[in-house]
């Protein structure tokens, strides 16, 4: 039976330990924190090309909610569109 154990690299106290089939390679590496963005969460991945965990940004996907409201406010514009469009044909008819 193998077990790998992990210590504190500072003062090399026990953390912690489990038993394990095969034996890896481990490797540290520093990642750039990506800050917050509305509407995107971050994860950690790691990219195959460039050998190396990244951070990216994720969209959260949109409630229906969300998408109905936004509907509402592009058909509220164009019906604002519109009847300004149709005042200034009804001011122009009557200045003939």
């Amino acid at each position: 039976m193998k077990v790998l154990l992990r210590f504190n690299k500072k003062d090399n106290s026990f953390i912690d330990m489990q038993t394990v089939n095969e034996e890896y390679i481990y490797k540290y590496q520093d990642v750039e924190e990506l800050p917050n963005k509305d509407g995107y969460y971050t994860r950690l991945e790691y990219d195959e090309k460039a050998k190396k965990a990244v951070m990216k940004y994720i969209e959260i996907p949109k409630t229906e909610e969300q998408i109905l409201k936004e509907e509402l406010k592009a058909m509220k514009e164009q019906l604002e569109q519109t009847n300004r469009a149709v005042e200034d044909l009804a001011m122009q008819n009557a200045g003939v």
